[in-house]
């Protein structure tokens, strides 16, 4: 019987043994399981700061772009601004003078360097009369002409990417205003002079 005793003991034993084994592996599953979804949210904090920082980069490089090209084209306006009397007096020359051979290279040269930098001049006679792109200097009615034109251009406009940088100063032809009939005049005359007295 103490074979038995001992068996049963033994048994016993390894039961307790099983289930304290089963215990601990239920512990340490449940355990790592705690610790993997606190690492998993940990890992999904990380991605969520890092998908906003990324962002925020995103929008910093965007940002900073579109400054450094408002501020090239800043420089470009100052500097269009500052050779404006240079190229109106190259226009007077070119229309009114002779040019020698360097002096035409230059000049072609400052073209090209204009259209470089995105500089379109604009006012020529014959065009129709815009305000928001030129500036009348002088009104000339004329016979025969049915809308405002320009008859001369005094200084050119310059605009940049479509701003203008400065109007073109013209001199415009308008239609005459009409007149009106002498038989409708005489009349008008008539009834001021009868109420009059």
């Amino acid at each position: 019987m103490e074979e038995s005793s001992e068996e049963e003991e033994e048994k016993a034993s390894e039961e307790n043994l099983d289930s304290l084994e089963r215990e601990l592996d239920n512990a340490v599953e449940e355990d790592l399981s705690k610790e993997l979804e606190a690492s998993k949210k940990e890992a999904a904090e990380y991605l969520e700061a890092l998908q906003r920082e990324r962002a925020d980069f995103i929008n910093f490089r965007n940002r900073t772009s579109k400054e450094r090209e408002q501020f090239k084209q800043a420089g470009v306006e100052d500097a269009l601004k500052a050779l404006l009397p240079v190229l109106d007096d190259l226009d007077r020359i070119r229309e009114h003078g002779t040019m020698d051979e360097s002096m035409k290279a230059v000049s072609k040269q400052m073209d090209k360097a204009l259209a470089k930098l995105g500089v379109e001049k604009f006012g020529k006679a014959g065009e129709a009369f815009d305000p928001s792109l030129h500036e009348a200097v002088l009104h000339n009615p004329k016979k025969g002409v049915d809308s405002d034109i320009l008859e001369t251009v005094v200084e050119a406009g310059y605009k940049i990417d479509g701003k203008v940088i400065r109007a073109a100063r013209v001199v415009v032809s308008s239609p005459l205003p009409e007149e009106e009939p002498k038989g409708a005049q005489a009349e008008s005359e008539e009834g001021e002079a009868g109420a009059e007295q």
